[in-house]
């Protein structure tokens, strides 16, 4: 399985919540081997899988779909419009362009939303999306 940098910012966020955790507790501050892989290695490993995983997703004609920092998204059916924001669009990581508001997505293209600041597209036709990340339909 490839590493990318959600992973591993995942994986340093959960060690350091458990460094913290464990300096906190002054009781009984070792964890033992058991615990890392009985019950805080299937966490860490679920989370990921759980963010690595694109799901289908449709959207309506009419409705807005507004994308979160680092949400991954491929229009597979129907017709949308890209919502940009001020610091620019929507990645197309596939003809390496950024998408402009009221630029027509084109079908089968990867597209990145960099940062969460209303990024996204407007479905002119029922639309069925495969993302990947945060997003929020209105």
């Amino acid at each position: 399985m490839k590493l990318t940098r959600r992973m591993i910012l995942i994986l340093l966020v959960a060690c350091a919540i458990l460094t913290v955790a464990v300096l906190a507790s002054g009781d009984d501050p070792v964890v033992s081997l058991s615990y890392l892989n009985d019950v805080f290695m299937p966490k860490v490993e679920t989370k990921i899988r759980d963010h690595a995983v694109f799901t289908v997703v449709t959207v309506t004609r009419g409705k807005t779909f507004c994308a979160k920092e680092g949400c991954e998204l491929i229009l597979r059916s129907g017709e949308a419009t890209a919502i940009a924001a001020p610091n620019g669009g929507l990645s197309d990581t596939t003809d390496g362009i950024d998408l402009g508001s009221k630029t027509t997505i084109p079908a089968n293209h990867l597209l990145i939303v960099p940062r969460d600041d209303g990024r996204g597209f407007q479905a002119k036709t029922d639309v069925i999306i495969m993302v990947k990340g945060g997003y929020e339909i209105q």
